[in-house]
């Protein structure tokens, strides 16, 4: 993750602790004979959050004014580290009682009883004493590695743990080109997928759709062969996002896999030449033979039945492109294929889908994992339902929850958003999350609503 992206991650989860905290407070001054694990609890989430504010400051620090080699010695918390404590944050916010509530009953009935038994307490004790820790190391590392490092030896230093820890951002090329190759290969690529996929990945705020690639579903669908997922979701709800996600998510874990390979698309009704089925294949194609010598050599031979060189060039056809790349995906030990959009395809919408099931159900797949994302429509879901597990995209609330915290942590930093009482950012952020569904989502990453106009609507 990097710098600015673990910054805002991080000043999310600290916005998330701060209203916990005081929940929770509120609880232990409001209930007489509280239990003795509630002032417990108050006193690890005060030290979880302080921690986390610690830990964000530095982040922030090395991302606005970096120092390479700190940099690349620092040891910040992984992403899935992030996730649980969040998870766990979350757990408490929605348990904690409702003292703003407004109806007199229910602020009664949050004073009689405390919302988790003695054990889950206790388990959710050990459990922020364990992200504590997690915290701590990562700012101790961070001291450390700024005592070590020289600064005659910064750039030297920084080079060599960069190439050490790099992360993987596209499909690497593992075949030498040359002109003649270039041509080939260029008979396959009518749109570059990557062109959609940096797009969806610059949209995506860090952490989120971990809800999906830290699943049960998602690991199944990576680790058992020839398995098959279908996203599906309503307007809004940020499935293209989630599809350049699956793609990261999968780019990182193969770096470490030998004989497997990535292959992935982008529809998109703006523009046609995306989502023309023909179009699909040969870029999935073009994609795979870039990584192994075999597979370029099976899509060179099929750009030599096409014969370019003498009267009108032959089309490529759907059913021989899905024949080649059996052939081609045959040559590794394990495929991954992501398609997204597929009800942006139109008229094309049914070839399209048909084609890609062909893919991933004929019995000439033997190590292809399909991933396709889509809206819930009929025709798609009468071709999939079957044949693939599927998921319902839905704009996440954690997800949402964790933009808006860093936001407001940023708007208040940069002082665009005063607040006199901080128990008004909790208010904020809750009404923010509780009202956002679907074309909200959209509204709050799009740069025509900033944060405090969105404020401004409560």
């Amino acid at each position: 993750m990097e710098p600015l992206s673990l910054a805002a991650s991080i000043a999310g989860l600290v916005t998330l602790a701060d209203l916990v905290f005081r929940a929770a407070v509120k609880y232990h001054k409001s209930v007489k004979n509280a239990p003795k694990e509630v002032k417990a609890l108050v006193d690890e989430v005060k030290d979880l959050s302080l921690l986390l504010h610690n830990l964000s400051l530095v982040e922030y620090g090395l991302a606005t004014q970096p120092d390479p080699a700190a940099q690349a010695n620092a040891q910040p918390p992984k992403s899935h580290h992030l996730h649980q404590c969040q998870q766990l944050l979350r757990r408490l916010q929605t348990g904690l009682p409702d003292f703003e509530a407004n109806s007199g009953l229910q602020r009664l009935q949050s004073r009689l009883k405390w919302p988790f038994d003695i054990s889950e307490t206790k388990e959710m004790l050990q459990a922020i004493g364990r992200h504590k820790q997690t915290v701590n190391i990562a700012l101790t590392a961070q001291s450390v590695s700024q005592l070590q490092i020289c600064p005659s030896r910064q750039r030297e230093s920084s080079n060599m743990i960069q190439d050490m820890k790099r992360k993987i951002s596209d499909i690497e090329k593992k075949i030498l080109l040359d002109d003649k190759r270039e041509r080939i290969l260029g008979a396959f690529l009518a749109v570059n997928p990557r062109v959609e996929f940096e797009a969806n990945k610059s949209l995506r705020h860090p952490m989120t759709a971990l809800w999906l690639t830290e699943s049960t579903d998602f690991q199944d669908w990576f680790n058992i062969e020839k398995s098959r997922l279908w996203c599906s979701g309503i307007p809004g709800a940020g499935k293209s996002v989630i599809a350049g996600a699956i793609v990261d998510e999968c780019l990182q874990l193969i770096q470490n896999q030998p004989n497997t390979a990535l292959g992935y698309f982008f529809c998109t009704y703006k523009n046609p030449l995306t989502v023309l089925p023909c179009n699909i294949l040969s870029a999935l194609c073009y994609q795979l033979a870039l990584q192994h010598e075999a597979a370029f050599q099976i899509l060179e031979a099929y750009n030599n039945e096409l014969d370019h060189s003498s009267h009108l060039p032959v089309p490529l056809k759907t059913s021989r492109l899905i024949e080649v790349l059996h052939d081609i995906c045959g040559v590794f030990g394990r495929v991954y294929l992501i398609v997204d959009g597929l009800d942006e395809c139109g008229d094309h919408t049914n070839e399209t889908v048909r084609s890609m099931k062909r893919v991933s159900t004929a019995t000439a797949n033997k190590n292809i994992n399909v991933a396709l994302l889509s809206r819930d429509e009929l025709e798609i879901r009468e071709q999939l339902e079957q044949e693939f597990n599927w998921i319902e995209i839905e704009a996440q609330n954690h997800d949402i929850q964790l933009y808006v915290g860093s936001e407001l942590a940023t708007l208040i930093e940069e002082r665009r958003l005063r607040l006199r009482d901080p128990s008004l950012k909790d208010e904020i952020l809750v009404r923010l999350v509780e009202g956002s569904v679907g074309s909200l989502v959209s509204s709050i990453t799009s740069a025509s609503s900033p944060p405090t106009e969105l404020v401004g609507k409560l």
